[in-house]
């Protein structure tokens, strides 16, 4: 058969239209928007993580310890790369790759316990347990586990888009992440390798963010953060967090809100704990309160503001037992009572647990010591309803107060929108929105963070270095809230089995009694379970923990430094405290001591 064949004219339009065929496609390949890059890169490192795990498995039982704990090292630093965007767009996943080495609850399923999975759990196996055979069965189980979450990823790989605000939005949540977990610690409590991981971070975030066309002046400043927490002959217990945070990693953190401002890349409208636009979680109004409060929650103006804390005050909202809030959250005492527990209303009898303050009490999804409620307006109705605490009848508090001259006209310039104001509900959210309100974020150490470098002293700041390293004060007591609501989403709150004795008297330990969020659920960890406190203003609260059981700051140093109740002797199979001595000298404690009483808040207005 015989093909005809074109014309000179015809030839030499198809060539050229072949030729411009292939100048574009190498084009297209050789340009990518920014977007396309990120995409790149994180498929990349994905792939790699893969290939990384699959021979970690296939040496699983053949490699010598050393070896595996270098390639375990090598798969985590890859998954650093990738944190940034799994954190923020798989959380889920996130938890099973790289979570705490501990059961979990759901909110939805409280009773439904989740265990443990991914590379904390793969560490412990490798660096905290004897080396058998049994245990070499469980590193590659839990390799087996990471592979799976792995093609899950790669499952979902072509639906992400990663447009740059969300890319900035992600790296800005990973690196407060970085600074809160794990600088502290929390991401490897048994490799130790905290501060190569925290290079690998700040190094992925320059990497995206020169894909992303970010000015130099941001990646410049990463690269010296990464520098500076890699810099040879460092370890983890002498690195000086303090100096990094205000030399390195807050003017990175500034140069990142310039570049995306300057880019005219807009900031996320999702509503966070975090403001999306804030320089920093360290800036004065960084945290919003409001994250925390159900959708009907009162408005803070200052007639509602008002009204909140005449209710605060009023006796009337116990009835006739003539007990108000602030008779044991009393405003000279930062909000609590001095007492190891304040007494019953009941015949006779002491309350169960140590009144806890209410400075920044705002800044968590979770109320009262088991978490039993989640908003403020809750705590209020179940505290004036407690036959014990307030036995008040709330049904009946609006008709009490409507007897009061000043209420009525309160109430009505509160609620102006509303007929009968003098409700319930409305007194619930009032009281809510007062105790919202008492947030104080501006303390001396505030202050050093924020630049002013001259108000701690240096046993302070060694203090500061202590509590976020050797002492591990800070995987628990998150930096800057310094409580146990997680960062950055601060979208759940931890609870801790410590093993806290029922006395200080160490001739007679004995473990308290209180089973704590247990007997909420039932859920076998949670027995002696206690909601993580916060750390800000601890000086002004005397006594400690949830039974008021120590009345210094000295013996709270010496019952975590002795590896809390298990450390010291007591049976308590749930701790979640590492039992392990601490070995912190008297000046270390009194460093530490020093540094918590650098968290006292300037006066809130009350």
């Amino acid at each position: 058969m015989h093909t005809r064949s074109l014309p000179l004219g015809g030839r030499l339009v198809r060539s050229l239209l072949l030729g411009l065929a292939g100048l574009l496609f190498s084009f297209a390949v050789f340009y990518q928007s920014p977007a396309e890059k990120v995409k790149a890169y994180y498929t990349r490192h994905l792939q790699q993580l893969h290939t990384r795990l699959q021979r970690f498995q296939e040496t699983a039982y053949t490699a010598d310890t050393t070896s595996l704990r270098q390639q375990f090292a090598a798969c985590r630093q890859e998954y650093k790369c990738l944190e940034f965007a799994v954190e923020y767009y798989y959380p889920h996943a996130a938890q099973r790759i790289n979570g705490a080495a501990l059961p979990e609850t759901e909110p939805g399923e409280p009773g439904e316990v989740i265990l443990p999975t991914g590379f904390q759990v793969l560490e412990e196996y490798l660096f905290a347990t004897p080396d058998t055979r049994a245990n070499r069965d469980l590193v590659h189980q839990e390799i087996d586990n990471l592979l799976y979450q792995l093609r899950y990823l790669e499952q979902q790989q072509p639906l992400l888009v990663f447009p740059a605000e969300e890319v900035y939005d992600a790296l800005r949540l990973n690196l407060y992440r970085l600074a809160a977990k794990g600088l502290s610690g929390f991401d490897s409590p048994a490799a130790h390798a905290s501060l190569p991981e925290a290079a690998a971070t700040l190094q992925s975030a320059q990497e995206v963010l020169a894909l992303s066309n970010a000015p130099a002046t941001v990646t410049q400043q990463l690269e010296r953060s990464a520098a500076a927490v890699a810099r040879p002959g460092q370890d983890f217990n002498g690195f000086d967090r303090a100096r990094f945070f205000t030399r390195y990693f807050n003017p990175a953190l500034a140069a990142l809100r310039q570049a995306q401002t300057e880019q005219g890349i807009p900031f996320t409208t999702t509503r966070r704990a975090v403001r999306p636009d804030a320089a920093s979680f360290f800036v004065a109004d960084a945290f919003d309160a409001g994250f925390f409060a159900p959708q009907d929650a009162a408005a803070p103006t200052p007639a509602v503001l008002a009204l909140g804390e005449a209710l605060f005050k009023e006796p009337l909202l116990s009835g006739k037992a003539g007990r108000s809030c602030a008779s044991c959250h009393q405003p000279e005492r930062a909000y609590t009572d001095g007492l190891r527990v304040n007494s019953s209303l009941l015949a006779d009898a002491s309350l169960e647990r140590n009144t806890p303050t209410l400075l920044n009490a705002a800044l968590q999804p979770d109320q009262f010591y088991d978490s039993r409620v989640h908003f403020l307006e809750d705590q209020v109705h179940a505290v004036v309803t407690n036959k014990a605490e307030m036995g008040g009848q709330l049904h009946e508090v609006p008709a009490l107060l409507r007897r009061k001259a000043a209420y009525p006209r309160q109430f009505a310039k509160a609620f102006a929108t509303e007929k009968q104001p003098i409700t319930e509900r409305n007194i619930r959210r009032a009281v809510a929105a007062y105790v919202r309100s008492l947030v104080g974020l501006n303390s001396r150490f505030d202050q050093f963070l924020r630049g002013d470098t001259t108000v701690l002293g240096n046993q302070e700041i060694l203090g500061f270095n202590l509590f976020m390293g050797k002492a591990q004060c800070g995987t628990c007591h998150y930096l800057p809230l310094f409580n146990g609501t997680v960062p950055p989403l601060y979208d759940k709150t931890e609870s801790e089995v410590l093993g806290v004795p029922a006395t200080a008297d160490a001739a007679a330990l004995k473990l308290d009694a209180d089973p704590g969020k247990f007997l909420l659920y039932g859920v076998a960890h949670q027995r002696h379970a206690f909601k993580t406190p916060t750390v800000r203003n601890a000086a002004l609260t005397a006594p400690y923990m949830h039974n008021g059981v120590y009345q210094t700051l000295e013996q709270v140093l010496d019952f975590y430094n002795q590896g809390g109740g298990g450390g010291m002797g007591l049976s308590v199979p749930t701790q979640t405290l590492a039992e392990d001595k601490l070995d912190l000298t008297t000046a270390e404690q009194q460093a530490i001591i020093a540094f918590i009483k650098s968290l006292n808040d300037t006066p809130v207005a009350y």
